[in-house]
């Protein structure tokens, strides 16, 4: 297949995506162009992206995968619970190789979780090499590539390794936050029945495949999170867009973005990077015994800031003690291990800023979808610029 073949290929099956996604009502039409925006930045399946964006969660990405490839699906976190002797029929070296997790045996038939789910010739290969009829399962390239890493010892990237942490606490949130309702509900109603806390539950003791009218998973019900703003906030958000597609030069960009997230987190700060080097760009709080534009970091030396630029993703945790990490800290008068998320501005696939956020972990995770989308449209207003730049240029 050639080049050009097989990019319509992939660019026909993310349409597919999409309008399956838009048809169960889990993305709106803008949701889905954000998210194709920012694979094309940052790379990965499409499914990774809405993961990143916080658009979509991997139980409804696998749903809505098996419905559009037509294959069976399993609840993605079962894949990290594999039984050894499956897990013995696939060497370590195969498996990395083809990025594949076998997960279930029956008799003569092994099905597998793969990234290429749709591709007969490495299915045929794979059915030869293993003397097993392969059926493949639809599952997230983000859960697939961790069940790897716990299986097989492969290696994440930065990217990766972000994401598998944003999820996990995205995971407990979301536990705790359903304890809270179950114990409000207990409060305010007499129980009607009682629960033998020793019964396993069901779902456990089976793999629900695609079709099973049994399969009773939790939905989730994450809501829009633009749906709940205020109209103050929207019309603050809508000022913003418009400062950003006004702006005449870089640092109206710069201005526009600080004045808005500082309302909300005081210590905030865009650095320009150039030639492997993040320099002091504007900040929140520039204090006159020392210039912000005097901070220079070398991307290249352990710090958040290397893990941002060489994983293309947000970084969203603690700020650990490191002769990097000490100098944007020691402006900001802030100790190691403050929470803080760092996001990558890209233009074309370079990496020309980075925006710093310290502030309250859960409320930084609350905001992370808002605050990508300012750096999506920041990004946009940079190809703004340079086309206007451009298009005056005599």
């Amino acid at each position: 297949m050639d080049p050009t073949s097989h990019q319509s290929l992939t660019n026909s099956t993310q349409r597919r995506l999409g309008e399956h996604l838009q048809a169960a009502g889990l993305l709106n039409s803008e949701q889905l162009d954000e998210a194709i925006e920012y694979q094309c930045i940052y790379g990965g399946k499409l499914g990774t992206s809405l993961i990143e964006l916080g658009l979509i969660d991997e139980d409804q990405l696998a749903k809505v995968l098996s419905k559009q490839l037509q294959l069976h699906h399993i609840k993605p976190d079962l894949l990290m619970n594999v039984s050894v002797s499956v897990l013995k029929l696939i060497p370590e070296k195969t498996a990395l190789k083809y990025q594949i997790v076998p997960y279930y045996e029956d008799g003569k038939k092994l099905y597998i979780a793969m990234n290429e789910a749709r591709d007969l010739t490495l299915i045929d290969e794979l059915s030869f090499q293993l003397d097993r009829i392969i059926i493949p399962l639809a599952v997230p390239e983000v859960r697939l590539l961790l069940a790897l890493q716990k299986h097989y010892g492969m290696v994440l990237s930065p990217r990766f390794e972000t994401l598998a942490k944003q999820m996990d606490r995205r995971s407990l949130a979301a536990q705790k936050k359903k304890s809270k309702q179950q114990t409000s509900t207990e409060t305010d109603s007499k129980p009607t029945e009682t629960t033998d806390p020793e019964t396993p539950d069901k779902n456990v003791a089976t793999w629900p495949l695609l079709g099973d009218e049994n399969y009773s998973g939790e939905e989730p019900t994450d809501d829009n999170y633009f749906a709940s703003k205020s109209a103050a906030t929207v019309e603050t958000q809508v000022s913003l867009l418009q400062q950003l597609a006004d702006a005449k030069e870089r640092d109206d960009i710069a201005v526009a973005i600080i004045d808005h997230l500082k309302k909300d987190f005081p210590v905030c700060a865009l650095l320009m990077v150039r030639a492997n080097l993040a320099t002091g760009w504007l900040a929140s709080n520039d204090k006159a015994t020392q210039n912000f534009a005097q901070i220079n970091i070398p991307i290249q030396e352990s710090s958040v800031f290397h893990l941002v630029a060489t994983s293309h993703s947000p970084y969203l945790g603690s700020v650990a003690d490191s002769v990097q990490n000490r100098k944007i800290l020691d402006y900001f008068s802030s100790s190691p291990q403050v929470n803080a998320l760092i996001l990558p501005i890209q233009v074309r696939n370079r990496l020309v800023s980075i925006l710093y956020i310290q502030g309250e972990l859960e409320e930084l995770e609350h905001r992370l979808v808002e605050i990508q989308r300012i750096v999506n449209k920041a990004e946009m207003s940079f190809q703004l610029l340079i086309m206007r730049n451009k298009i005056l240029t005599v």
